[in-house]
């Protein structure tokens, strides 16, 4: 019709690429130490960046991103920067706000780690099981000094249990935070 499409279409309408290649965003801030900052993670190493903008197949199937990542790691490890970008103006990086995507050029990001994947069964079935039955995902599971910041993440605080206790319970399996990788299934 000659119309732009709205951000949230848009975005859907987006051909997909390998997740593989892709750079993930926390896009809510956190507090990390005396700071506050978004969290990053960008493909490192070459097997990884190879596949930036690596679109898939529409004829990929409905298992396509799950099939792409277990043939990838059969076969080879992935690095991945673990990025910090700070705030350092509270009006143009709003902490409240995430949907406001902080300005690179007012505050890049720095590399403060590097996340190390060997190769290997990510999706064996005892891995399945354990991600999909026992393990659970909360923003707020984290050191004071790296806890979670703004409104979105304060509803996370009590979605996010709320939302595991409930499957734990259908699924009839108690849940389990490893303290160790010697606990993650091979």
């Amino acid at each position: 019709m000659g119309r732009p499409l709205p951000p949230a279409i848009e975005t859907l309408a987006a051909t997909n690429h390998h997740i593989l290649g892709e750079t993930f965003h926390s896009m809510a801030a956190i507090r990390y130490g005396d700071h506050v900052a978004k969290i990053s993670a960008a493909p490192r190493s070459a097997s990884v960046r190879a596949l930036t903008g690596g679109p898939i197949s529409r004829k990929a199937g409905e298992s396509a991103l799950r099939d792409l990542v277990t043939a990838f790691f059969a076969r080879d490890a992935a690095e991945y920067d673990l990025r910090a970008q700070l705030c350092v103006d509270v009006d143009q990086m709003p902490i409240e706000d995430a949907s406001v995507l902080w300005s690179e050029d007012l505050s890049p990001h720095q590399t403060v780690a590097v996340l190390r994947l060997p190769a290997q069964d990510p999706y064996s079935d005892a891995r399945r099981r354990y991600a999909d039955d026992v393990l659970s995902f909360n923003p707020w599971h984290a050191l004071q000094a790296h806890r979670p910041l703004g409104s979105i993440m304060r509803s996370r605080r009590y979605a996010y249990p709320s939302s595991s206790a409930y499957r734990h319970t259908v699924n009839g399996v108690a849940e389990h935070e490893p303290a160790t990788i010697d606990e993650l299934p091979g």
